[in-house]
């Protein structure tokens, strides 16, 4: 059985915008785990790349390549019409984000663990029950 891996936005970000964490995400990446996450990823990378022109300063180029570049990164993509019921539930129940419940959806649906730099998104998804299912980038992927 094959090591697969959820990647959220936080992450994939790390691998296109040198921060910390950046080594680890790369390290990820070039691991040889199937890497999956849901479509979602596009539009929330997407956002993060405007955000990074705004505010950082980062050049037009730059964001536009690490939009096109995202699915270089990714094995498989799952719709999330696949998904959404269970982010509502997560959402609703235990107070994730419906975003981040889309991540977690999908994690638990593929026996994954979610790696993520949001410390809060892994709080809410122990809390819940799964932390199975999730890892902070920061504490390394096991």
């Amino acid at each position: 059985m094959r090591d697969e891996v959820v990647l959220d936005a936080s992450v994939a970000a790390k691998c296109f915008f040198p921060e910390e964490g950046s080594a680890q995400a790369g390290a990820l990446v070039m691991s040889g785990a199937w890497i999956i996450a849901p479509d979602l990823i596009f539009a929330e990378m997407a956002s993060v790349a405007a955000k990074r022109v705004r505010r950082d300063g980062v050049t037009d180029a730059v964001a536009r390549r690490s939009v096109n570049a995202l699915g270089d990164l990714l094995n498989e993509t799952w719709p999330m019409a696949a998904l959404s019921e269970r982010a509502f539930d997560l959402a609703w129940r235990h107070g994730l984000s419906a975003y981040d419940g889309t991540y977690v959806a999908l994690a638990e649906a593929r026996g994954a663990r979610l790696v993520t730099a949001d410390e809060r998104l892994v709080r809410k998804a122990v809390e819940a029950g799964l932390g199975d299912h999730v890892a902070l980038l920061a504490d390394g992927v096991r």
